[in-house]
């Protein structure tokens, strides 16, 4: 995403340091309910986790009376010396969003990274501008964060990290790496066993990385979006995740991010990457179907016309919506854009969007239900906030009040 490179420039202003993947199996369905207002008024959340044994995880702090945790937020900061750190909050099943307290925050061997990822609920994975991964087993019940044996695991440099869908193997790149190293992931301990690392001679960044919905092919995204590089593809072993890459790659996408729907039919692109919103030009995104040999294939109509240049976009875990985040002619970031993807691939503009009435912010994971989506107002800004998701329209609502911290990027959540 780039973002390693210009860490400096983002410590000068005093913030810290990301569809959106949870590094977790996808559910096909979530179920929500809240009340509340646009202004932040608390609202009553509830997660729904329907591919796992429940959503919600007591204790925690973030709520007080009694309530109990129904999500946990972990994210970059820097602490009073200027190191890096992992702090957390937790979102109560009462629709409160606060610091989780007590909270012992891991200190970070450096500031360089752009993602964190949270796999099977149970492990949180930060990949580091120093090559290695720092490792994080997720108390369920308190949220608090204990270094795995092993960790920190050395890789082939990098920045940015992705899990299949079933939290079998984690695969870490970087801009400025040529190469991917993949894991497998012990799934008692979150212990990381190196597989190998994999180049490719038409790759010279790993910036973006995206698997599909079936854990078969990955894909990656080389962050040049002057003239965006194309996208290399790679099948994937499905016994020790050791990567191949597929015949005809790379392909020339026109698109810089990638993101994969849970179905395993479609990846989507844009031209545009994260932490460099004012660069972003291409009012559209793309969909692209993907055959039995991973291969990508624009469907009938893309790519599909945006209000705004995405820089960035979510998919809803149930893979039937589509969210954007983009900038409009004067470079300003403009309001969160939805659309739903039908079966065939087709974006259509949902109802009433762009999301006028929803505060402005510049990224959005959601949780593994579909529930609640997190957002942030700026890479590197200071604001958290909670927009809620129909299930069956798409629609997005603010209904929780949003949470001030230092800093706010990478983050990764967990219902």
């Amino acid at each position: 995403m780039g973002f390693t490179n210009r860490i400096f420039l983002v410590l000068a202003i005093v913030a810290g340091m990301t569809l959106v993947g949870c590094g977790k199996q996808q559910c096909p369905n979530s179920s929500l309910s809240g009340s509340g207002t646009g202004s932040g008024s608390s609202g009553g959340i509830t997660t729904s986790n329907v591919c796992g044994s429940g959503s919600s995880a007591g204790g925690g702090g973030g709520g007080g009376g009694g309530s109990t945790t129904s999500v946990f937020l972990y994210y970059f900061a820097l602490d009073n010396t200027g190191a890096g750190t992992i702090e957390a909050a937790g979102l109560s099943n009462t629709g409160t969003l606060a610091l989780l307290n007590p909270f012992t925050p891991p200190t970070l061997p450096s500031t360089g990274t752009d993602n964190m990822v949270i796999v099977n609920k149970q492990f949180l994975y930060v990949p580091m501008g120093d090559s290695t991964v720092q490792a994080f087993a997720i108390n369920r019940t308190s949220g608090a964060l204990t270094p795995i044996t092993g960790s920190p695991f050395s890789a082939a440099g990098g920045d940015t990290a992705v899990s299949d869908p079933k939290g079998r193997f984690l695969f870490v790149g970087g801009e400025g790496v040529g190469a991917i190293t993949v894991f497998k992931i012990d799934q008692t301990t979150g212990a990381l066993t190196t597989t190998g690392t994999f180049q490719s001679f038409n790759m010279v960044s790993a910036d973006s990385l995206a698997v599909d919905g079936k854990g078969n092919f990955l894909y990656a995204g080389q962050g040049d979006i002057v003239t965006p590089l194309p996208i290399v593809a790679f099948s994937i072993d499905q016994s020790s995740g050791a990567l191949t890459e597929i015949a005809g790659s790379p392909f020339n996408l026109g698109v810089a991010t990638v993101h994969a729907d849970s179905s395993g039919k479609f990846l989507l692109g844009v031209a545009g990457i994260l932490d460099q919103p004012n660069s972003a030009t291409d009012d559209h995104i793309s969909v692209f179907s993907i055959d039995s040999a991973g291969t990508p294939t624009a469907v009938a109509g893309s790519p599909f016309s945006t209000t705004a240049a995405p820089f960035e976009f979510a998919i809803h875990p149930s893979g039937q919506f589509v969210y954007t985040f983009g900038t409009d002619s004067t470079k300003a970031i403009t309001a969160v854009e939805g659309y739903q993807l039908s079966s065939t691939g087709t974006l259509t503009k949902l109802p009433n969007s762009p999301f006028i009435s929803l505060p402005i912010v510049q990224d959005c994971q959601f949780d593994q239900s579909g529930g609640a989506a997190f957002c942030i107002d700026a890479v590197g800004g200071t604001k958290f906030s909670v927009l809620t998701a129909n299930p069956t329209t798409g629609a997005l609502t603010h209904t929780v009040q949003d949470l001030t911290v230092t800093n706010n990027f990478p983050f990764a959540i967990t219902d």
